[in-house]
């Protein structure tokens, strides 16, 4: 009990201290300067927090009187690290701008294989192959407005103006034709007898987009041309198909410029009516996908497509006359892309055999009116050509050709395909009723420019020495622009 009342004493005693403490400081506060206090520090008002504060040790006033500063901050203090931040950040706003606007350049060649997946980029393995097309459509099979909107996008006008002499005159003859794009860089394909003997191509996007465009190399053989147009942006380009997956009865659609550019991606709509039909058109055996797709002169050169808006053949030709109708002839895809692709890495069809000559077929009556044996009568040889340098002449009657006989240029030819250039074939002429072998080495059949004479341009200039009456002309009438 003692205790506890020392206890109480000796807490009253400190808390009076602490109120006179109190009152003293108050009054040093309010400028007191008769406080005993006062006079024996010397402290004022305004510096008593300065003062204690100092009477601190450091280390202890940081911990004491305010909060740590945390080290994160301290780094943005320096100039250093906001430099480094700085250029970290702007790094990757600018790789980010790079990468949303960066387009690849195409390198190397080819053309798109058939896709059913939805539209993808462009591949950067190095080899610039297309993986597909255009759109976003996919695969499956497509509504004919769908179909439209998928592919006429990369159909285009071709304009071209050609340099003819007319009453002495140089004049500028114009025509017109349809082209395919096929890759986003701007190649272009199209028919030969569209740009055949061009001064200047322009092509004209279903947009309205102008271009004048470049030959990078056309094959009258099989009527294809490639063209090469330059854009800054990817242009569109069309989904390449899979001809040999047709059936007579598919829907069939063409898409194209008819008759004039005013009417440019005009769209009709048929069926396949044949497969493989071999037909020959201005002279050269053509393997085609017939139609009944209304085709017109200015399709030449245009898409033929499937439902799935792939293009599945390239419109070359129609039958004309005033009991004919619905009968329309296009390039299956198939063939055209082995083709297309040679031109684009070389400029023309590479690895055909050549033999240099022109014949004419000698038939049972030819044989009996001029005394000629049943074979191909040589019309004309080429200058510095194969068959010329293994010594046929113009003349020779051509009988057999492998051990086979021959009685037309198309047999000859065929036997020629089954080759290539630098193999030899053995011929057997018929030279003014003696008979001589001769093997001849093949050529590799290349460009007019890089050929001193085309066989084209030797008849001409070489006459036989009889006249071959005049045959009679193809039961159809071929046209195409």
């Amino acid at each position: 009990m003692n205790d506890f009342k020392k206890f109480l004493h000796e807490n009253d005693e400190i808390n009076a201290e602490q109120q006179t403490y109190s009152e003293d400081f108050e009054k040093v506060e309010q400028g007191d300067s008769s406080n005993p206090f006062a006079q024996s520090s010397g402290w004022y008002a305004d510096d008593f927090e300065k003062t204690v504060r100092n009477s601190v040790p450091k280390s202890r006033a940081l911990s004491i009187y305010r909060p740590k500063e945390k080290k994160f901050r301290k780094l943005f203090k320096k100039p250093a690290f906001v430099a480094m931040i700085s250029s970290v950040v702007t790094c990757a706003v600018c790789f980010a701008i790079f990468a949303a606007t960066y387009k690849p350049t195409i390198v190397g060649s080819i053309l798109p294989p058939p896709s059913s997946t939805q539209a993808e980029q462009m591949s950067s393995n190095g080899t610039g192959e297309i993986k597909t097309a255009l759109s976003t459509f996919g695969g499956s099979t497509l509504t004919v407005p769908e179909v439209y909107d998928k592919a006429s996008p990369a159909v285009v006008s071709i304009l071209v103006q050609s340099q003819s002499d007319a009453y002495i005159q140089s004049q500028a003859a114009m025509s017109s034709g349809s082209g395919i794009i096929i890759r986003q860089d701007g190649y272009v394909v199209t028919n030969n007898h569209v740009v055949e003997g061009a001064a200047k191509v322009m092509v004209t996007t279903i947009g309205g987009d102008n271009f004048e465009a470049k030959i990078i190399g056309a094959d009258a053989r099989t009527d294809l041309a490639v063209l090469k147009i330059e854009n800054d942006q990817a242009l569109p380009y069309a989904e390449l198909g899979d001809s040999s997956e047709i059936r007579v009865g598919d829907m069939a659609l063409a898409i194209g410029n008819p008759l004039r550019e005013e009417l440019a991606g005009t769209l009709t709509v048929g069926y396949i009516s044949a497969i493989n039909r071999s037909m020959v058109i201005d002279g050269k055996q053509m393997t085609m996908i017939q139609t009944d797709a209304a085709i017109n002169p200015g399709n030449s050169g245009g898409a033929l497509l499937n439902m799935k808006g792939q293009v599945i053949g390239i419109n070359t030709a129609k039958s004309t006359g005033y009991d004919v109708e619905g009968l329309g002839f296009a390039i299956p895809v198939n063939e055209a892309r082995p083709i297309i692709e040679s031109i684009i890495k070389d400029g023309y069809v590479t690895g055909r055999p050549l033999i240099g000559l022109m014949g004419r077929t000698v038939t049972e009556a030819i044989s009996k009116a001029q005394g000629l044996p049943i074979g191909v009568y040589v019309s004309a040889v080429t200058e510095y050509g194969a068959a010329e340098k293994a010594g046929i002449k113009i003349g020779d009657v051509i009988i057999e050709c492998e051990g086979k006989k021959v009685t037309t240029v198309d047999e000859i030819n065929k036997i020629r395909d089954e080759h290539k250039p630098g193999d030899k074939i053995k011929m057997k002429v018929n030279r003014s009723g003696v008979i001589k072998e001769i093997d001849v080495k093949l050529q590799e059949e290349k460009p007019e420019k890089t050929q001193p004479q085309q066989e084209q341009q030797q008849p001409q200039q070489q006459q036989p020495y009889y006249q071959i009456p005049q045959l009679p002309s193809d039961f159809f009438s071929w046209f195409g622009w």
